[in-house]
């Protein structure tokens, strides 16, 4: 959905870093000013491909004296990844390459406005179900975001690439066999990007003190595993001085490797590889597979969606639990981490049409792919989805149904009911309401009717070009400016502006809307009680 830009907006840039080498990197203009306002290096490696033989290992650090020189003008290939029959997913077979350790790092090109200490950092996880995506994408080339005659304050953008799907969230005990840490390997990936950024971000212009860690959907997920590991281990360096989550949260605890095994299994059972065989020989065979075959593999399992799993190192057992006792909150007010957090006004939309069941039967299963055994019946009964409530309904009126139910109890527990359980259960803890920051998205531009059906209002992730001020083809200068002003007090929150006038925090339930008039106002959070009656319901009886 972002301006793509022409090859005559683009042109070489070479920068020397004495202790690491020459990049060969991008300078990009703006179109509508004609300002060059962007220094891009793309795939620029923080650690040894895993791939083939080292597939489902955890990411290797480069050494110290890793040479560099390069070329990285160019953006790669996604992560491996099944296609998705819904056009509106965009998930479509395309190229795709298993090696995805890398950085794409955008740098403001003018340094008139740059801070003394350097350029705050936003690393930013992009998003899809942990299953989809790619870091590769041309809104992240923000040549209007970074122009001085829009905005003064500015950051570098890191933008990682992490393994996905299977590739980056198998789990089993043949794995924790070969390593005890061998499991969340896209979650080892996107901490090793970050201990990258940290090292190496001073030598771009920015500075390692003021990162914020954020992402959409499932990038926002993946920040809050980021930082719990930082909250955990208080003994490793800490990097996450804010935490930007775009339209998801957690409230469920992630299965555990027992619960992961039926996945394994299954996969093990349709390649026809016996239970027998030793775990080495499973692995092996499982790493000589094609990732073409991979790719179409996954759809045809009933378990098919690959998430995070508790594994004792990366993720703690005691997650869920420390958010009931306010023992999470304390530690995230103890490092004084600063928060943002928002949504769009349709997010459970585009739950409902991805995996969406087409039995009653099927429902728990589908739900399944999600959230672990436990927690179904509580959901199924939260949201009136058990087999007696689709009573009197049939055909394409049951098909309906169970798209909306289905969609409720994901989207809400993806977005609006782990949000406000999490902040609720941050403020009983003692943690400041002023370090939180809550947004919620009702505008659109005119253009995306050409896209989404005006209906469907801002769908989850379809505020994902406004986040990144690339202005399509179709915007407006009236929608411009709206999405400018927008964006201003964000800006100011990336560049750790202790008071922002524009976006008050002194109530946690209170929301900064962007209305569809293109305004934008503080409003009450009208959904709080029952977000906060969901996930309470949720974390006890997984407790």
């Amino acid at each position: 959905m972002g301006q793509n830009l022409s090859t005559g907006n683009y042109s070489p840039y070479i920068l020397e870093i004495p202790s690491m080498g020459t990049f060969q990197g991008s300078q990009i203009m703006n179109p509508r000013t004609g300002n060059i306002t962007v220094k891009r290096f793309c795939q620029v490696p923080y650690a040894y491909p895993c791939e083939g033989p080292t597939r489902f290992t955890l990411p290797k650090e480069l050494p110290k004296d890793f040479d560099y020189t390069g070329d990285y003008t160019e953006m790669g290939l996604k992560c491996p990844q099944p296609a998705v029959a819904n056009p509106h997913f965009r998930y479509f077979k395309s190229p795709s390459k298993e090696f995805i350790q890398y950085n794409n790092i955008f740098v403001p090109a003018s340094d008139k406005h740059k801070p003394a200490d350097g350029w705050p950092v936003l690393f930013y996880i992009h998003g899809g179900w942990l299953q989809y995506n790619s870091p590769n994408n041309d809104s992240f080339n923000v040549a209007e975001f970074f122009d001085d005659e829009e905005f003064k304050e500015k950051f570098i953008l890191v933008v990682p690439g992490y393994r996905l799907n299977m590739f980056g969230f198998l789990s089993s005990r043949e794995l924790l066999e070969e390593n005890p840490k061998n499991s969340n390997f896209g979650f080892w990936d996107q901490r090793l990007a970050l201990e990258w950024t940290y090292k190496h971000i001073p030598k771009f212009g920015g500075n390692p003190e003021k990162i914020t860690v954020g992402g959409i959907s499932a990038g926002s997920y993946s920040t809050f595993f980021q930082l719990a590991y930082e909250l955990y281990n208080p003994h490793i360096t800490q990097i996450i001085k804010q935490a930007a989550f775009f339209s998801n949260l957690v409230y469920i605890q992630p299965k555990s490797v027992d619960e992961t095994q039926e996945q394994f299994d299954e996969i093990i059972q349709r390649l026809n590889i016996p239970y027998s065989c030793a775990s080495a020989e499973k692995l092996r065979r499982l790493r000589e597979l094609d990732t073409d075959f991979i790719e179409d593999f996954i759809p045809t399992l009933d378990l098919h969606t690959f998430r995070a799993v508790t594994d004792d190192y990366f993720i703690s057992p005691e997650i869920i639990k420390d958010f009931y006792t306010g023992k999470f909150g304390a530690l995230a007010k103890e490092k004084g981490v600063r928060i943002l957090n928002g949504e769009v006004d349709n997010e459970c939309l585009k739950y409902s049409l991805l995996n969406t069941p087409k039995t009653i039967e099927e429902l728990p299963v589908q739900v399944e792919n999600y959230y672990p055994k436990v927690v179904i019946p509580t959901l199924l009964d939260l949201y009136e989805a058990n087999i007696q409530d689709f009573e009197g309904f049939v055909g394409k009126e049951l098909d309906e149904q169970l798209r909306i139910k289905y969609g409720a109890i994901i989207g809400e527990g993806q977005v609006y009911a782990s949000s406000r359980g999490f902040l609720n259960n941050l403020v009983e803890a003692g943690f400041p309401e002023s370090d939180i920051f809550r947004y919620k998205i009702s505008f659109r531009a005119k253009w995306l009717d050409e896209h989404l059906e005006k209906d469907w209002k801002v769908p989850h992730a379809g505020d994902f070009t406004v986040w990144f001020f690339n202005m399509h083809k179709g915007y407006t200068d009236c929608e411009r400016k709206a999405v400018n002003a927008w964006l201003q007090p964000y800006v100011k929150f990336l560049n750790f502006e202790s008071r922002i006038e524009e976006w008050p925090t002194e109530n946690v339930r209170r929301i900064r809307l962007f209305n569809t008039d293109g305004t934008s106002e503080m409003i009450e959070d009208d959904d709080w009680e029952w977000g906060v009656k969901v996930a309470n319901a949720i974390y006890e009886v997984q407790i």
